[in-house]
């Protein structure tokens, strides 16, 4: 008995060590900005691209704090699966009704607004062109003669 809970104790210990250097790294929907992150919220590494850097600062710090929730949210989640693998999926189900739903399943994807739908042009309606009875398409078969 005293080496399972020998090895339970090893086992979290081993799960605290790897959630605490957990990071994720996620890409702005533009592509301008990267970013790495703790499910802590904290930057451990920030790229730009220099497009992003002529759009001002409002710009800049908008697609920075988007971008800097993505890459949070994915480590948020990579944490919760990691827990469930180690501790099952009952355990990480009970820490989500504590915690609130994982990042990924309050809303698969924070950033990118719903594209409105495009406007559809109505086909034209073309109208029928009328049909003409054509009294001759029975004749063959109404001639009792021509069936023998």
């Amino acid at each position: 008995m005293a080496a399972v809970n020998e090895e339970r104790l090893q086992a979290t210990e081993r799960l605290r060590r790897e959630l605490a250097a957990l990071t994720a790294t996620a890409e702005h929907p533009t592509g301008v900005c990267m970013v790495t992150a703790t499910p802590k919220g904290e930057i451990k590494a920030l790229h730009l691209h220099p497009a992003l850097l002529t759009q001002g600062a409002r710009a800049v710090g908008q697609v920075v704090t988007e971008t800097v929730r993505l890459a949070t949210n994915a480590a948020v989640q990579t944490s919760f699966n990691r827990m469930a693998l180690a501790l099952g999926d009952g355990v990480a189900i009970d820490v989500e009704s504590i915690t609130g739903d994982s990042p990924f399943r309050a809303t698969w994807n924070p950033v990118v607004p719903p594209k409105a739908p495009a406007e559809e042009a109505v086909p034209e309606r073309r109208q029928r062109a009328p049909q003409i009875e054509n009294p001759d398409d029975d004749a063959f078969f109404d001639n009792p003669s021509w069936l023998r």
